[in-house]
């Protein structure tokens, strides 16, 4: 069964990229075409929108999970947290370089223009199902908490603990999100300046936590240590 300690790290991180992705994906989300739907209707397709970017997360969640179950039966569950943990601090303190690193793998490029096409494409369409299409999409695009959060979901090693693991994630994102559709980009980028030193601090705590799973420092470590008061029969 997934941790308290899992659960509460995909929603810092969550929380800690809603703060990160105000920059990068608010204008997106404000040239979306239902930004021009008034009233109830665009509303209902911003909800829709996001709906479909957490589902790709929870999707990702899922496979990746089940990648580290994989890696699990060969027995370096332990090493696979620890790895995880450590890569969420590490990324705490190089997040803006991250984001440059991953963009310089070679083909990178490539996928990014051909997630960008089909977001072009697909902006030109109207309808419900576009809105999810375009959520999911989003979701596609390079994000380096992302796959910060990946590198936790793969340390639950099941895949249902991992879709839970980034449907977690993605719902911490919302908030700022939120705020930054419904107020506008220089709305949520004052909130995010207000908040910006939070966000190292929100990762190195999610990262921590995962370290604390693997070392396993838990209640039932800690009880398994002192001694049951009571006599045994021999």
């Amino acid at each position: 069964m997934i941790s308290v300690q899992i659960l509460s790290s995909a929603l810092l991180l969550g929380i800690a990229g809603s703060l990160h992705c105000a920059g990068m994906c608010g204008p997106l989300i404000l040239a979306m075409p239902f930004h021009t739907t008034g009233g109830s209707g665009g509303l209902r397709h911003l909800l829709v929108y996001h709906t479909g970017r957490i589902l790709l997360y929870a999707s990702l969640g899922v496979l990746i999970g089940l990648a580290g179950k994989g890696i699990a039966i060969a027995g370096i569950q332990k090493g696979l947290s620890l790895t995880a943990g450590f890569f969420l601090i590490a990324m705490a303190f190089m997040m803006w370089r991250f984001e440059f690193l991953v963009a310089s793998i070679p083909g990178f490029s490539g996928y990014t223009g051909a997630v960008q096409r089909m977001i072009g494409r697909a902006m030109g369409k109207k309808g419900y199902m576009t809105t999810l299409s375009l959520g999911a999409l989003n979701g596609l695009l390079p994000c380096g908490l992302v796959y910060g959060a990946l590198a936790g979901a793969i340390s639950t090693m099941e895949a249902a603990a991992g879709g839970l693991f980034m449907l977690l994630f993605g719902a911490g994102t919302l908030p700022m999100l939120l705020t930054v559709s419904l107020l506008g980009n220089k709305a949520g980028n004052k909130i995010r300046r207000k908040l910006g030193a939070v966000q190292p601090v929100l990762m190195i705590i999610a990262g921590s936590l995962l370290v604390l799973r693997g070392l396993h420092l838990d209640l039932s470590l800690f009880e398994s240590a002192v001694p049951r008061a009571g006599y045994e029969c021999h």
